[in-house]
Parts: structure tokens; C-alpha cells; sequence
């Protein structure tokens, strides 16, 4: 077990380090057609090491630690939109919301998709269950591709 961090900046530089976190100079900008091109090309379905790295801004970051905190000790869960919510062990009104959601979002205008999801392990490892894997699974076969983010705290 390692030594509890000085003061907060050596404990940013352990986190970057301990979770291969990069930080970027510049925002990322959407490039519509760059995503139409992979979304239509598929690449992640011949080579499932295709993506090996996400992007998230800092506030989303801080919204989904915040939604995870929340939840005690209970898991939470909340949707990934290209730029963020229902309890885990997701069943059918968690899907039903989750859609509706998605289709009202889009047809308000708004050009970010659904892109994946996130929840909350209160206490114990970061990892996908094998209920978490079924749920991604299930996920996949509607929207691909489609990411699993496991947030941890104790």
C-alpha cells in the first residue's frame, strides 16, 4: 500500500499516474464526419483492441464521481452522450428510460449520441461484473460502439 499523498497536487500526479491518464492541451472538438466514417467503416468489430483510449472532459469526470458519490452505498448508473441518469442492475424501465431519453435528446436538436454508460462499485473493485458484461453485451447489440465505465470510491 502506498503513502498517503502530501498535498493535493502529488495526489492528482498518483491518480494520472495509477489510471494512465493524459491530459490534453487543447479541447476536443467533434468532427461529424470523421465519426460518421468510423461508425460506417466498424473497425472495433475485426480488431476488438481498436479503441484503446477515451476522452473525458473534466466536468464529466466531476459529474459522474459526484452522481457515484451519491448513491452511498448503493451503485448507481448514468449515460455517456458524446459530451449524463437510474440505479444499477438495470432492467426494463432503465432501458425504457434510457431510450426515450435518447430519442427526445436527438430530436431536440442536439447531435451528440448515446455512447455508452457508467456506474458505480461504492467500496469494492474497478471491474466489470458479470452482470456488468451481460449489460454491456446487451447494450452492443443496439449501439455500437458502446463504453463501460466502472467508477470506484471507498
Amino acid at each position: 500500500m502506498t503513502a498517503p499523498a502530501a498535498n493535493s497536487e502529488e495526489a492528482f500526479e498518483r491518480f494520472k499516474a495509477d489510471n494512465n491518464i493524459e491530459l490534453l492541451d487543447l479541447p476536443y472538438k467533434f468532427n461529424q464526419a470523421a465519426d460518421n466514417d468510423v461508425r460506417q467503416k466498424k473497425p472495433w468489430r475485426e480488431d476488438p483492441n481498436y479503441f484503446d483510449k477515451v476522452k473525458v472532459s473534466t466536468l464529466a469526470l466531476l459529474k459522474m464521481v459526484t452522481h457515484a458519490r451519491s448513491g452511498g452505498d448503493l451503485e448507481i448508473m448514468g449515460m455517456l452522450q458524446g459530451r449524463t441518469e437510474t440505479r444499477v442492475n438495470a432492467q426494463t424501465e432503465a432501458y425504457e428510460y434510457m431510450t426515450r431519453y435518447a430519442d427526445l435528446y436527438n430530436k431536440s436538436g442536439n447531435m451528440e449520441k448515446l455512447i455508452g454508460w457508467y456506474h458505480s462499485h461504492p467500496g469494492y473493485g474497478c471491474w466489470l461484473s458479470g452482470i456488468d458484461v451481460e449489460t454491456q453485451h446487451l447494450n452492443q447489440q443496439f449501439t455500437e460502439p458502446f463504453l463501460a465505465i466502472v467508477v470506484r470510491f471507498f
